[in-house]
């Protein structure tokens, strides 16, 4: 599979994530934080974290990083999709340190826990398309073991059944009758002669 148009495709979400998140804000965020954000302890505890904010605000948290963890699983390889986890939560805890400078964003834990949760649940879809699948590539070739072949351009080609070239076929597919045996004496007698 040829990565780069994915990666292309990667790279400008993740500008336009960061554009959103840490470029100039037009609305008034200041004010909503405890000082030290995410690297402050009692802002992980604290029930003012945890009770404030919209729904929409927790959603478009979530759904901004599903496509992040979504095009991490494609873009690195599926025996190792936990690292796209592992970028997903890096991609938002850089944002998060980034934010807390900036006067008009907010460093939140719980931002920072909802995009992680979008990341993880975008590389659990890709994991679950994966595996749906292959379990129907693997039920087409219990059914038909020809389909599956067919399917995998990597497999040996097989032969076309209505080629002249088989046996018990010629060209129009239609059967050939079956070339009766010669008796072993027969054979046997044939060979003497020789």
């Amino acid at each position: 599979m040829n990565r780069r148009p994915l990666g292309i495709v990667a790279a400008a979400y993740a500008g336009a994530v960061l554009w959103v998140t840490i470029g100039p804000a037009p609305w008034r965020t200041a004010g909503y934080q405890l000082d030290g954000g995410i690297l402050n302890p009692e802002a992980w505890v604290s029930p003012l974290t945890w009770t404030t904010g919209y729904i929409t605000e927790i959603a478009f948290n979530v759904a901004i990083f599903v496509p992040v963890g979504v095009l991490a699983a494609l873009l690195i390889s599926r025996r190792l999709w936990p690292l796209a986890m592992l970028a997903g939560l890096g991609f938002t805890t850089l944002i998060e340190l980034v934010q807390l400078p900036e006067p008009t964003r907010v460093s939140d834990p719980r931002d920072l826990v909802m995009n992680a949760a979008g990341a993880v649940l975008g590389v659990l879809i890709v994991v679950f398309a994966r595996e749906v699948r292959r379990a129907g590539l693997v039920a087409a070739s219990l059914a038909d073991p020809t389909s599956a072949a067919l399917a995998d351009p990597t497999s040996a080609s097989l032969p076309d059944p209505t080629s002249a070239s088989l046996p018990g076929t010629v060209a129009d597919g239609a059967p050939t009758p079956e070339p009766t045996p010669t008796p072993a004496l027969t054979t046997a007698h044939v060979d003497k002669a020789a």
